[in-house]
Parts: C-alpha cells; structure tokens; sequence
C-alpha cells in the first residue's frame, strides 16, 4: 500500500507551539517557495533571516503577527507563530490556503 505525505500536517513542540509543517517540498528551494507564497499572497514581510549549513529561520511580519518560517535537517520545513501569542487565526488561514493549492 502506498500512502502519500500529506502536503501540510500540524504538531504541536515541547513548549506547546503548534507546528504547521510543510511537507509538499523539503529542498530549500521549497522553502524560498513558501516564502514568496507568504510575501505574495499574505502581504508578509521579511524582518529576520539566518541562513546557516543546515538550517534556515526566517520570521516574516504580517501586520502585528510575527511568523517564524523554519527549515531544519531533522523536522523539515515548518511554520509557527513567533511573538508568544496563542491565536492561530492566520495561520490556520494560510494552512486552508495552501491545502487548496497544493496537489
């Protein structure tokens, strides 16, 4: 039985984060993707980026919400809020959003 990834699933981190992993393409050019798609669609706009060897975390402003966009070795590419707040309205959002364009 084959059973593809699903495009977008959530987790939640040791310190009660929800996760939104992005798992329609892993590459760091996906995760280039993902935040043009970001600055594009969601008026996002880039006011941190690190680059390192294995690992990228940029955090996009979207008007009072700061959302961290991460590319890791070990848990892929995800996103997650990044100002300590719990409410998930955009990001919940943006998920919906990319689950209707993505295959």
């Amino acid at each position: 039985m084959n059973q593809e990834v699903p495009a977008l699933t959530k987790s939640i981190d040791e310190s009660g984060r929800v996760l939104y992993h992005y798992w329609a393409d892993q590459t760091w050019d996906g995760f280039d993707s993902l935040v043009k798609y970001l600055e594009k669609h969601w008026d996002g706009v880039p006011i941190e980026e690190v680059d390192e060897v294995y690992s990228r975390r940029w955090v996009l402003r979207f008007n009072a919400i700061s959302i961290a966009i991460c590319h890791d070795g070990l848990k892929g590419t995800y996103f997650v809020r990044d100002d300590g707040k719990s409410d998930q309205t955009l990001l919940e959002s943006i998920e919906a959003d990319l689950l209707r364009r993505l295959p």
